[in-house]
């Protein structure tokens, strides 16, 4: 490096000395001018203390270093800890966002459970004050009024009545009786007497014709449920003696779900009277559908080249072969043929008119019974229709007179109403179907019967 240096410096000062005017090759010098080795020698010192200084600074440097990677290492060390306590800080903020998630679901899962737990004890308040007696509701009448409250206090008051309708159920021995009032199977209050066991309540009307459970009404009048208990058993509550009287946990709705499907004669006695008429007409259109597929049943198709040979026999002047081939025909065209037979020796115009009048002969018997088909079709939704508005007139007539207070005095109206549409369109969607495809078979009969009359016309003429 030293070598490079003083090459350099020596190429600087020769470029100097030709600049300040030195001599060189032998010229001489000024005494004044310095020499090349005077400058050469400063430029030497000059480069050994810069040598120096470069050393120096780069001990300074190895002096340094370590120190500087040790602080560097450190550094290096304390950015990776705050890194991993930051990740670790967002992995516990993520887990606590978590899990107050849950802890809001679960609380809005507690809130619902609480209002539908305050729902089953307002249910229960309410029917035990229905099934209860005057005497026990006006005994807790405060818990009762306590209880209709919203808020913490009601409901701890619905959880001490609930206690004391558990306490009353196992502290009573016995059934306890009392006479009243309840609403029959009818709808009409009845006067008897109540037995009640703990919140079960029976009652027996006056009359014994019936016995069973109570329910409570939307107007808290006690309702028997009929066919839920034995009379006989009942009673034996009511003397004081043991009994053992059946209990429906459903409150009647099994044995309800059970009759709920009325049998086909109980459900055309809902229909009223129109429903008699829509019956009828059935009737007729079920006879006449018979009837009608019977004759048409044992009509045959005629087969083809039949005619052709009639006209050929005919032509032939062999009418006894003629009427032995349309003898085996089992198809109304039978009689056009047997027409044409006969007639064959006519004028075209004549013969034609011989086979038109055999052919509207034949008609009326293969219409015969379709119109009966096509009236009870049209009719039997007009009768439902009809029974539809006198059953509401009814129920409009019910709702004048009793109010909409009981509902079991409107379902006769209702059920006359729909019926009767039922039942309409049950027998006017069959009588029309039927229709539709019988009178089809009654065209393809009669277009069979002009193609045939056409044909042996045509035959007839080409032959004379």
């Amino acid at each position: 490096m030293i070598s490079r240096f003083t090459v350099a410096v020596a190429i600087a000062v020769i470029g100097l000395t030709l600049n300040s005017g030195i001599p060189l090759n032998g010229q001489e010098q000024d005494s004044e001018t310095p020499s090349l080795e005077s400058v050469a020698k400063s430029f030497d010192s000059d480069l050994e203390a810069e040598l120096q200084k470069l050393t120096a600074l780069r001990q300074q440097i190895a002096e340094e270093k370590p120190t500087l990677a040790r602080e560097m290492n450190e550094t290096a060390a304390t950015l990776r800890e705050k890194q991993r306590s930051y990740d670790i800080a967002r992995s516990t903020r993520e887990a606590i966002s978590d899990e107050f998630e849950k802890a809001e679901k679960q609380l809005k899962v507690w809130r619902d459970e609480r209002t539908y737990i305050d729902g089953l004890l307002l249910d229960l308040r309410r029917n035990l004050e229905a099934q209860s007696s005057l005497a026990r509701v006006e005994a807790q009448k405060e818990l009762l009024k306590q209880a209709s409250s919203e808020g913490d206090d009601g409901t701890t008051a619905r959880l001490d009545l609930l206690d004391a309708a558990i306490r009353r159920i196992a502290e009573s021995g016995k059934a306890e009786s009392y006479t009243g009032s309840a609403l029959d199977s009818e709808g009409v209050l009845q006067k008897g007497t109540f037995a009640e066991a703990g919140p079960v309540s029976w009652f027996t009307p006056l009359s014994g014709n019936d016995a069973g459970l109570i329910a409570s009404t939307p107007d808290l009048v006690p309702e028997l449920i009929p066919d839920t208990a034995d009379p006989d058993e009942i009673q034996k509550l009511i003397d004081g003696k043991p009994g053992s009287p059946s209990f429906d946990p459903t409150l009647g709705t099994a044995i309800a779900l059970d009759h709920a499907d009325p049998t086909i004669i109980e459900h055309i006695r809902q229909g009223g009277l129109w429903i008699f008429p829509i019956l009828f007409l059935a009737l007729i259109a079920l006879i006449a559908a018979i009837g009608k597929w019977i004759q048409l049943f044992r009509i045959r198709d005629l087969k083809s080249g039949v005619v052709q040979k009639v006209i050929d026999a005919v032509s032939g002047g062999s009418k006894e072969e003629a009427q032995g081939i349309i003898d085996a025909i089992q198809h109304p065209a039978r009689h056009i043929l047997a027409e044409g037979i006969k007639s064959s020796g006519l004028e075209s115009d004549d013969l034609e008119e011989a086979l038109y009048a055999k052919y509207m002969e034949a008609l009326p018997p293969l219409q015969k019974g379709l119109p009966f088909i096509a009236i009870a079709s049209a009719t039997a939704p007009l009768l439902g229709l009809l029974g539809t508005v006198t059953g509401m007139i009814h129920t409009f007539q019910r709702i004048t007179i009793f109010g909409t207070g009981d509902t079991k005095s409107l379902t006769s109206g209702i059920s006359e109403a729909l019926v009767t549409t039922e039942v309409g369109l049950i027998v006017a969607i069959p009588a029309l179907i039927a229709h539709a495809l019988l009178q089809r078979k009654v065209q393809g009969i009669r277009s069979t019967m002009e193609m045939t009359s056409v044909a042996f016309i045509n035959g007839v003429k080409s032959r004379k």
